[in-house]
């Protein structure tokens, strides 16, 4: 069945979803820093919450593609609604300590992939309902969710402001119930999100599904090595995120600076992201991507320097806006090189390699700002940074993306 309202309701919940990400991504790591006092605690908890993501993504891609994209969507916003809720129920009846923090935040983080990728993989179905072309759908879903990223921070900084942490997870609550609404009122053709084989024999077991999606990706020497390039510059850059920024601005107690620069990250990435469609037409893959490595690892390295916050805000709007294009350029590659009935698997092991990289980062990152200070450590990592965005951006291999 089609539905014209289908991409509209997708990106009602993208853009949600993408709020609730970003309250939660300013709010855990601050009450953190309040209760501990340590960068390296929040760290710790950056990197335990990553770890959920490597193991569950690949079985959520075969959960995709089995089961359908609109039910595992639904699901694990369900199951992200109950995560955050438990925060306001701990600390309702109790102390909310570090320990319980690091069970909630990790439970949730078993969820969230579950519907980013199920989003992700619901593109084609509701840009197809709604006689939308595929490209343009794609930086348009990417815009709406930086549009929710740059939103989210303010909304959980201003919560943290005016009443506590407690009000941003009570808002985060209510935003992952209407992301399930919206999802549930979406009616598309979803038979190709699920597994082609498994119809026609009955017999395929879940796992050797998953294997055939992981021959699919490894494959794929180019779509293989992007995913790989991309695993090391997001464990060199969630740490700055989840560790350095939160550190560095609760440090001299500006929860709205850090909000602040959230959101212009966002801001830059909802307009790059907008702007993919036309840059798609001008460039090639492979020169698309190497402008997003060079100018986003310029526009990050004078924040080393710890500028005032205005400068924060201003290098973070050019870094989103140059990294904006990357997840629609990213979506496209997929759906145009892997077939729909394995593209949810593969969606979920990219997600898991993404995952991979992070934890020890955060690790590090947290215990060298303990141990070596802030500053120092930002440079450092700053600078592997830039080695690695440069060198991928000149590798052979993906001129033949």
């Amino acid at each position: 069945m089609n539905n014209k309202r289908a991409f509209g309701l997708l990106q009602v919940t993208n853009a949600v979803s993408g709020i609730s990400n970003g309250v939660v991504m300013i709010t855990v790591p601050w009450i953190v820093l309040e209760l501990t006092g340590s960068a390296a605690k929040a760290g710790l908890l950056a990197a335990l919450s990553s770890l959920p993501g490597i193991f569950v993504s690949p079985v959520v891609g075969g959960l995709i593609d089995r089961f359908g994209r609109r039910a595992i969507s639904m699901f694990s916003d369900v199951m992200s609604m109950i995560s955050v809720l438990m925060f306001l129920v701990i600390n309702a009846v109790g102390d909310l300590t570090y320990s319980w923090i690091l069970i909630i935040a990790v439970l949730g983080a078993c969820f969230d992939p579950a519907g980013y990728t199920a989003r992700k993989a619901l593109i084609p179905n509701a840009a197809t309902a709604s006689g939308i072309e595929i490209d343009s759908a794609n930086g348009r879903h990417e815009g709406i969710f930086a549009i929710g990223w740059m939103v989210g921070p303010a909304i959980g900084s201003a919560c943290i402001k005016w009443s506590g942490p407690m009000l941003a997870f009570a808002v985060t609550a209510v935003m992952f119930a209407a992301a399930t609404i919206a999802v549930s009122l979406m009616h598309v053709d979803d038979e190709h999100g699920k597994t082609v084989a498994h119809h026609e024999d009955g017999h395929e077991s879940f796992f050797a599904s998953l294997r055939e999606g992981f021959h699919a990706l490894t494959r794929d020497k180019p779509l293989f090595a992007l995913a790989i390039g991309f695993m090391f510059l997001s464990g060199l850059y969630m740490p700055i995120d989840t560790v350095i920024f939160p550190t560095y601005f609760e440090s001299i107690n500006n929860a709205t600076g850090l909000g602040a620069l959230f959101a212009s990250l966002a801001a830059g990435m909802v307009i790059g992201s907008f702007a993919y469609g036309r840059l798609a037409a001008r460039f090639s893959t492979s020169a698309l991507l190497r402008i997003v490595m060079i100018v986003s690892t310029a526009s990050l390295m004078p924040m080393v320097i710890l500028p005032p916050t205005w400068l924060f805000v201003v290098l973070g709007f050019f870094a989103g806006l140059s990294w904006g294009p990357f997840n629609p350029l990213w979506n496209s590659i997929v759906q145009k090189r892997v077939q729909p009935e394995l593209q949810g698997r593969v969606y979920g092991l990219q997600m898991s390699l993404l995952y991979a990289a992070p934890p020890l980062g955060q690790l590090i990152v947290g215990a060298s700002v303990d141990h070596f200070g802030l500053q120092s450590t930002f440079v450092v990592v700053m600078a592997v940074f830039g080695l690695v965005g440069f060198t991928f951006a000149a590798t052979p291999i993906l001129r033949k993306l």
